[in-house]
């Protein structure tokens, strides 16, 4: 039997800011009660870090559609698909899919009875490297507990958030059926998880609390790593190839008095009246369309007075009020066929035709993006989750791998480097990361490498070459010695809002993965690498024992 505790951190931790910005929510700790009877299940447990985005309105529909600040409940409050993601190199705006211990740099625990249990440097860099290697491309693009939006299938930037829950339909397809108004998208604040696996050695353990008494873990998080992706906006340019050729996403049929689309009628309102209708035909709209309830959209449209003058370039914006999906109507007789399109209405009219009918032509819908330069990130809070054994005793000691950190600096612009390292008698493995200077991802590149141990060199006195056969070889060697399989060889990372057209989504990273013998004394460790290198970390596992 296991029962379920939550405890905050011991900090104040709450804070608004726009990304880049964050002042004080960067220091996190929990004590985990001990001397009590009580034995943890660490593998079970995690952090939670609790945060949200606050969307501010453009310009440009202020006193359209909305008021300056959005107002909870308005008819009219329009809704944006915004994410949080992982900046790891601010310099050029580089934002992989990341797990979400990466937003961790420092990460320590001490037990009241056994003294430091772990103290890690740089889990950012080692995570960011790990975390490619122990998870498949399907995991890393569709797991949960990660930094970063993907491509879904609603073309180019249409990308999906965790923080905005969208309702694409909110209308029955029978004819005679009204919109349920109250089903619209909504704002989330989600918990971005944090397992104690992914920080610590003994995050995978039964802790006994008897034998390790208060265990206080504190983490240094980096939130100004953390920027808004805003997801969608392109839909007048993005394209949907079909049989009849490519259409865009924000293509509406045009009211010009074909088969089963007549003109705009007279007095009659575009959007509230009549019903914006999509060029495109869905199979699966929800999946498919990048439209939702709620979306503040921009309208451009032709239009042309029976027997008067045409109009081009009319621009006027809206919030989508209820869509529909014309799946067909079976309760007519004959029943209605399915023409697989959408039809959207709006909270206000587009346009009112005058006295006579119209024809609206050229019609382009594109969603509308939140003011960027306003827009704030909100940290609510975080706690550790711990899983509670309820009646079981622990064991008394536990075997686990840590790591110690060693960082150095290559010269501007030297084209080679050379460093000798002391490793511990009980260090089995070795990770070198190579990042551009104060990154975190290792993309900086190098062409080749070579390694000696106690003076013996690792691969016969030849050159380890990036993605090679033998470079492959030693990384497998790495994992094996770790006893551990790797889920993915590629060694790329996935880049969020990319497109993956010429692996556009693709970055190569560079670590050097290699096993060391368990000795009695330390061991000196000479490394030669090539192709200018710039922040080199070297992440020494050791096998210990507590």
């Amino acid at each position: 039997m296991e029962s379920i505790i939550k405890l905050q951190s011991e900090q104040g931790f709450t804070e608004t800011a726009v990304p880049l910005n964050f002042k004080n929510s960067k220091l996190v700790d929990f004590v985990i009660p001990g001397n009590n009877g009580v034995t943890y299940d660490l593998g079970k447990s995690y952090v939670n870090i609790n945060m949200e985005v606050v969307p501010h309105n453009p310009t440009e529909i202020i006193g359209e559609v909305t008021t300056p600040t959005i107002a909870a409940g308005a008819t009219t409050e329009p809704f944006y698909q915004n994410d949080i993601v992982f900046e790891s190199e601010t310099s050029v705006g580089r934002k992989p899919l990341a797990d979400c211990a990466t937003m961790v740099r420092n990460a320590s625990m001490f037990s009241q009875n056994r003294g430091m249990v772990e103290s890690i440097r740089r889990v950012n860099v080692l995570r960011s490297i790990l975390w490619n290697l122990e998870n498949n491309k399907g995991n890393q693009h569709d797991g949960l507990d990660k930094f970063g939006s993907f491509q879904g299938r609603r073309g180019i930037k249409n990308e999906t958030s965790s923080l905005l829950q969208v309702i694409g339909i909110n209308t029955q397809p029978n004819a005679l059926s009204t919109a349920d108004t109250t089903k619209k998208a909504q704002l989330l604040s989600r918990d971005f998880r944090i397992p104690l696996s992914d920080l610590f050695g003994v995050g995978s353990a039964v802790w006994n609390g008897d034998v390790y008494g208060d265990t206080r873990i504190h983490l240094e998080i980096e939130p100004n790593r953390l920027v808004i992706q805003q997801c969608g906006g392109f839909e007048n340019t993005s394209e949907l190839t079909l049989p009849s050729g490519a259409v865009f996403y924000g293509a509406m049929d045009s009211l010009d008095g074909s088969a089963d689309i007549p003109l705009l009628p007279a007095t009659k309102s575009l959007g509230t009246d009549v019903p914006l209708r999509t060029k495109i035909p869905y199979q699966n709209p929800e999946l498919q369309c990048p439209f939702y309830v709620g979306a503040a959209i921009k309208v451009e449209f032709t239009k042309a007075i029976t027997g008067g003058a045409t109009t081009t370039g009319n621009v006027k914006y809206a919030v989508i009020a209820s869509i529909k999906y014309n799946s067909g109507d079976n309760s007519t007789n004959p029943p209605t066929d399915p023409n697989q399109k959408i039809e959207i209405t709006t909270t206000a009219p587009i346009h009112t035709a005058g006295a006579a009918t119209e024809t609206i032509s050229a019609i382009l819908v594109n969603t509308v993006l939140s003011k960027a330069g306003d827009d704030q990130i909100r940290i609510n809070g975080a706690e550790l989750v711990l899983s509670e054994m309820v009646g079981v005793e622990g064991p008394t000691s536990i075997d686990y791998r840590t790591y110690s950190t060693e960082e150095t600096q290559n010269g501007a612009g030297v084209a080679s480097f050379n460093k000798q390292i002391v490793c511990e008698p009980n260090a089995q493995n070795l990770i070198i990361a190579n990042c551009v200077s104060g990154q975190i991802l290792p993309d900086k590149s190098w062409s080749n490498y070579r390694m000696a141990i106690n003076n013996r060199d690792v691969a016969g006195n030849r050159d380890i070459r990036w993605d090679s056969p033998l470079y492959k070889d030693r990384a497998l060697r790495f994992f094996k010695n770790r006893d551990q399989t790797p889920k993915n060889m590629s060694f790329n990372a996935i880049l969020s809002g990319q497109r993956q057209a010429a692996n556009a989504n693709q970055a190569n990273i560079y670590p050097i993965l290699e096993t060391l013998p368990l000795t009695t004394e330390s061991k000196i460790v000479n490394l030669e690498l090539d192709g200018t290198p710039q922040d080199v970390i070297f992440f020494k596992e050791l096998a210990k024992t507590i």
